[in-house]
């Protein structure tokens, strides 16, 4: 490739903070092109890396990554489909770049396989993203979690008031014109309990959305505490 042409590569692939490669399919991947953010994302300049010179792409693979990155290409190929793959690239200083490749097998007219092409983009700020999203939805499932035990504990209340009232309004009964006092308690406590009830009643229904075995986790549970 003329000098001209890799200044054009460079350029486009160096705002992205991403690299285009060409490489054989061996066991090094060794490199005959690349071009674009190369020292940035693995953290060795281009020179180390092509024809493996100093060393090999697949080196400075992350040793923890290699396995499953080299594992989803070779299944690729051997399908003949495209790759998407994330992985890290073990710098010199010990640090280490998250990236995404997504590439392909080129054949020749004859079907056979002449190199390997791809794409390689910084995928450092996607990581963090999931990181964040992994952290959000184990908040929400702890704070869920606290939600329906909150409204086992609303439901149990729920419950000895509604024995309240019966008793209550029993008593009252019993007590003729003595107990009318007794018989507005056991309506108010009847009402609270009902308010409290509806609101148990919006909360699982809403939780219900996000978990189908809210409802019946938590009336199982009262159930239980009766028994």
């Amino acid at each position: 490739m003329s000098d001209e042409a890799l200044a054009v590569f460079n350029s486009v692939f160096d705002s992205a903070n991403s690299f285009v490669y060409r490489c054989a399919n061996d066991e090094h991947f060794t490199m005959s092109f690349m071009a674009g953010q190369i020292e940035h994302l693995c953290g060795r300049p281009r020179q180390d890396i092509l024809n493996n010179a100093k060393v090999s792409f697949v080196e400075i693979m992350h040793d923890e990554d290699t396995k499953q990155a080299l594992a989803a290409i070779d299944a690729a190929i051997e399908e003949g489909q495209p790759w998407d793959v994330a992985y890290r690239l073990s710098h010199p200083d010990g640090g280490s770049a998250w990236v995404r490749e997504r590439g392909n097998a080129v054949y020749d007219d004859k079907g056979e396989m002449i190199f390997l092409e791809g794409l390689v983009v910084d995928a450092s700020a996607e990581v963090e993203l999931r990181k964040e999203l992994e952290g959000t939805l184990q908040k929400t499932e702890a704070d869920n979690a606290e939600i329906l035990k909150l409204a086992e504990n609303i439901l149990r209340s729920v419950q000895k008031l509604s024995i309240l009232a019966i008793n209550a309004g029993i008593e009252a009964a019993r007590a003729g014109k003595a107990g009318q006092g007794f018989a507005f308690l056991a309506r108010e406590i009847k009402a609270l309990a009902d308010e409290n009830g509806e609101w148990v009643n919006r909360i699982t229904d809403q939780m219900a959305g996000r978990d189908s075995s809210a409802r019946e986790r938590i009336m199982q549970g009262s159930a239980q505490d009766q028994n």
